[in-house]
């Protein structure tokens, strides 16, 4: 009964400080951690492998980190990337450098070579603290970061007996020199701060830096631990999710932090070892991507499936097609879908856990977008007479807009003050409203409830992330030797979202050369941004302006008895580009060939 009233008070208690959270209130990151610290003591935050970190202790460090680079010159604003894979030291340096206002940015560690260079350059970044396991990537691309002085570069060894590659300094002794005390910022960082550089796009050669305010952390801490969660002091949150990801900073993270429970963290997802880790640390709570829960779900069914603490999920992309049968199969007291883009804005939840849907268009009973009526063919709202867009109705598919306001605010992206400006739109639906444009197609059910249909226009989804073809593009052209490069996403069979593909023009009289082809993507992309099906053409597809024809490609796919072009799969099992032959074909569509 104890338990029960503790999580009805912190449904309400989210509610409320979603709604009521002001601009500029002397809360922050560094604020909360400290204030749990103060509370909780020696209780674990942090089991890691075979790590246990109490709040005070991660307090400690993260204290450290704040005197450390204060004393090297650091002030508010400026920014350190960061680069490494999940571990208890990527949330203590976020939690540390925020303390002192300086700004980390969050590079996905899946991308390399230019990709890398160019994401560390955007931030304006004055140092990079890189882990271990990345250094050589770092080092690689090196002569193309340009850090702004005093360009200080530093490894995070992760406490093993590493070799300091030249250029960069071991962060291990320089933090043993440091005071464990609370740093003092006069006047204190406020919601207003900017908290964090958070990528989006990044898996195509062009990420856009982010802008996050620590308002936006603690309204997710409130909103996802709170209201949906209903986080209490007692949970344990499992998290497998990537720590540059906003699922896994700014609401897995929060939700455990601002309601003083546990987080048990792992460096990747596992599905064979997921209930396992589930049952060991005995968590309650868990942050999705729909995806992870598909590969859950195809998993070979065992007796003790149902046989597992976890009570309460939320997340993005559970598809209603295996939604009750993995709530039902795992016993799932509640699943909470939402949705919200990286850039902050226009949060939508499904409290209710309807099947299929994303959420309603209000939340907590404030009004966070609407569904716009589309025209694909002149890619364009559909606006009335007056000049406004118009709404859709129940049953119909349009954009979401999600409404820019103090509730939902739009930072924008450092340094990129075009691609900010062209996100937003004035007027929308009356004089001086401001909408944010999602580039989300969306279909609107009754009771304002909403189910995601596609991204709208040269993006598609795979594995969780968006992917930009265009950009993709790019960096195929760049190989040398290739005319036009048509990226798309297909569908395959049993797998959420859509595979890259792309339609390959040779140069006149040139060749590719396969193994070399295979190289380079692997080396340039990421894994989910890769192109797995190569269709090489004679001819470019494209309009008499030159935009390019995707969708008569996407619908023909990749199965070699229906297109008579030569087609290629990037074998995940050689890393290179094989034949598609129609053997190839029906293991890759019965899921025998994992990519």
């Amino acid at each position: 009964m104890l338990t029960l009233l503790k999580r009805k008070y912190s449904r309400i208690h989210g509610m409320l400080n979603v709604i009521t959270l002001k601009k500029g209130k002397p809360i922050s990151v560094g604020s909360v951690l400290e204030k749990q610290a103060a509370r909780r003591g020696e209780k674990p935050l942090i089991v890691f492998e075979d790590r246990v970190i109490s709040y005070r202790k991660f307090n400690e460090i993260a204290n450290r980190y704040a005197h450390l680079f204060g004393s090297l010159g650091f002030r508010k604003g400026d920014t350190v990337a960061l680069f490494m894979d999940n571990r208890p030291e990527y949330l203590i340096i976020h939690a540390g450098l925020s303390k002192i206002g300086v700004v980390p940015a969050l590079v996905n560690n899946n991308i390399r070579g230019k990709v890398l260079a160019h994401a560390l350059n955007i931030a304006g970044a004055r140092a990079a603290i890189v882990g271990h396991e990345f250094a050589a990537d770092y080092l690689a691309v090196s002569r193309e970061v340009k850090l702004a002085k005093p360009a200080l570069a530093f490894i995070e060894k992760e406490g093993l007996d590493i070799k300091t590659p030249r250029g960069m300094k071991d962060l291990a002794p320089l933090l043993d020199a440091q005071p464990a005390a609370n740093p003092v910022m006069d006047p204190p960082l406020n919601t207003r701060d900017v908290l964090e550089y958070i990528y989006t796009s990044g898996t195509t050669g062009m990420p856009k830096a982010t802008v996050l305010t620590h308002h936006k952390w603690v309204q997710l801490g409130y909103g996802a631990g709170g209201l949906c969660l209903t986080a209490i002091p007692e949970d344990v949150q499992y998290c497998c999710l990537p720590l540059y990801h906003n699922s896994g900073i700014n609401i897995a993270w929060p939700t455990t932090l601002m309601h003083g429970g546990t987080f048990a963290l792992r460096r990747k997802f596992s599905a064979s070892n997921f209930w396992n880790d589930v049952r060991k640390y005995n968590a309650t709570l868990f942050v999705y991507i729909g995806e992870l829960c598909r590969y859950l779900n195809n998993q070979p069914k065992k007796d003790d499936d149902a046989d597992n603490p976890l009570l309460y999920i939320l997340g993005n992309g559970m598809r209603g097609d295996y939604w009750v049968e993995f709530q039902e199969r795992f016993k799932i007291k509640r699943i909470v879908e939402v949705y919200g883009a990286t850039e902050g804005v226009g949060g939508l939840t499904n409290l209710k856990g309807v099947p299929g849907m994303i959420g309603r268009l209000s939340t907590a009973g404030v009004r966070m977008g609407e569904v716009a009526r589309y025209d694909a063919e002149k890619e364009e709202l559909v606006r009335d007479e007056k000049g406004f867009v118009v709404k859709c109705r129940p049953g119909e598919t349009g954009m979401f807009l999600a409404k820019i306001s103090d509730v939902s605010p739009f930072s924008g992206y450092k340094g990129n003050t075009k691609a900010t400006s062209e996100k937003i739109l004035e007027g929308v639906f009356k004089p001086g409203d401001r909408y944010f444009v999602s580039g989300d197609l969306f279909k609107l059910h009754k009771k304002d409830y909403v189910s995601f249909v596609d991204r709208l226009g040269d993006t598609f989804k795979w594995k969780g992330e968006v992917v930009a073809t265009n950009e993709v593009a790019d960096i195929l052209n760049r190989f040398g030797g290739i005319e036009d490069s048509n990226v798309y996403g297909v569908t395959v069979k049993g797998a959420e979202g859509r595979c890259g593909m792309v339609a390959l023009t040779p140069l006149q009289g040139a060749s590719v050369d396969w193994k070399k082809f295979a190289a380079y993507v692997v080396r340039e992309l990421p894994v989910y941004a890769r192109p797995y099906f190569v269709r090489v053409r004679r001819e470019k597809d494209a309009t008499s302006s030159f935009k390019q024809l995707k969708t008569s490609l996407q619908k023909e796919g990749f199965d070699p008895k229906a297109v008579k072009d030569p087609l290629y799969f990037l074998d995940p099992r050689k890393n290179a580009y094989v034949k598609m032959t129609p053997a190839l074909y029906a293991e890759i569509q019965s899921g025998k060939i994992k990519f």
